[in-house]
């Protein structure tokens, strides 16, 4: 698959989501409440003439509203009225209250018309403003993969982008999909799972699901090391100490591998990742902090890993045994989810990352 279908500039459509009526001051009227829900409403429904309609009604009324400008922008571009668009959104990115998602907005419009050069020189502008927002990198990676059919030059933005803002779940997304294209599978896992977990309501999800499958998948016939063991265990020593974090996975991941001897199912690879926690932290925690192998670890402690491993590969292996899974195990797994809502999993500043080369 050509690097280029992966990700384009419509990527905006999964990324933003329109922000008016979250940025209602207290002293907006209720006909201006009405007109702003109705134009959202208009805009999920696909019905552009209208939710323009409604947008341009509602900054007639509250003509300083930054939100309402971008809502509006970001209509027209789902129009593919760019000129619109443009005109809309220009001004606004130039005053001083343009913030992350203006700049974004603004990329993706001169993207989708093809003008690569204008919209990274507004996606850097932004940068420069606003160096901490996961968004703008996430849209830079989305341009620069356009660009090439190699996904390095995207993915080091995505990587960028997860380490000044590892809440921001879409730089998550487009690396682990970059990751499991360009064949690292083991780094695809870490991202992959950690946007499952960020955000598990989502679409994108199922499709993440499968991705994290198959990428263990391809990490379980990677061919295990035939070597035996050093004699010296100082040496053996010395040598752990010279693994990187893609090294001390797959040895992990080979050390527990019979558990998937009589096949790859939910099962299984749930055995398996329990043996490859006790493995891991025994060897390589300390030494890779990830906070997505640590929340692992809780779950396991608080005795909901195997219902998380049912949650996270369950429905992508086999949805009928899931469900019937679940059924049994009704009671468990209710008190997994509410365990999961309690307790959600968040990334660290602190998490090892990956060493492009």
């Amino acid at each position: 698959m050509n690097w280029k279908q992966i990700v384009t500039g419509i990527a905006l459509v999964s990324t933003f989501i329109p922000v008016a009526a979250s940025a209602q001051a207290a002293g907006d009227s209720p006909e201006l409440l009405l007109i702003i829900k109705s134009a959202g409403d208009f805009l999920n429904k696909g019905d552009y003439e209208q939710a323009i309609s409604m947008y341009k009604q509602a900054i007639r009324m509250a003509p300083d509203n930054i939100a309402l400008r971008k809502d509006l922008a970001y209509s027209y571009f789902l129009k593919r009225d760019f000129a619109q668009a443009r005109e809309i959104i220009t001004p606004v990115v130039s005053s001083s209250l343009a913030d992350a998602q203006c700049y974004q907005i603004a990329a993706a419009i001169e993207q989708a018309d093809g003008k690569n050069s204008k919209a990274k020189k507004i996606v850097n502008a932004g940068l420069d403003k606003f160096p901490k927002e996961g968004v703008l990198y996430n849209t830079k990676g989305n341009i620069l993969s356009t660009e090439s059919k190699s996904a390095k030059p995207a993915l080091k933005e995505w990587i960028n982008g997860i380490a000044v803002e590892p809440n921001y779940a879409t730089n998550y997304y487009n690396a682990a999909k970059a990751l499991f294209q360009d064949g690292n599978y083991i780094w695809c896992i870490i991202y992959a799972e950690k946007f499952i977990n960020l955000e598990a309501q989502s679409p994108k999800t199922v499709d993440m699901r499968k991705v994290l499958f198959d990428a263990y998948k391809k990490v379980f016939a990677t061919k295990t090391d035939d070597a035996i063991p050093d004699f010296n265990k100082t040496v053996q020593h010395n040598r752990q100490g010279k693994l990187s974090f893609e090294d001390a996975f797959q040895e992990s991941v080979n050390a527990n591998i019979s558990a998937i001897s009589d096949g790859f199912n939910t099962e299984n690879i749930s055995m398996l990742r329990t043996r490859f926690l006790i493995y891991w932290h025994n060897r390589f925690e300390q030494k890779f902090p990830q906070s997505i192998i640590s929340y692992q670890s809780r779950l396991m402690k608080n005795g909901f890993y195997p219902a998380y491993n049912q949650w996270l590969f369950g429905a992508i292996e086999n949805s009928q045994e899931f469900g019937a899974w679940v059924t049994q195990f009704k009671a468990e797994y209710q008190k997994f989810e509410l365990w999961r809502q309690n307790n959600p999993y968040v990334p660290s500043m602190g998490d090892a990352v990956i060493n492009l080369k």
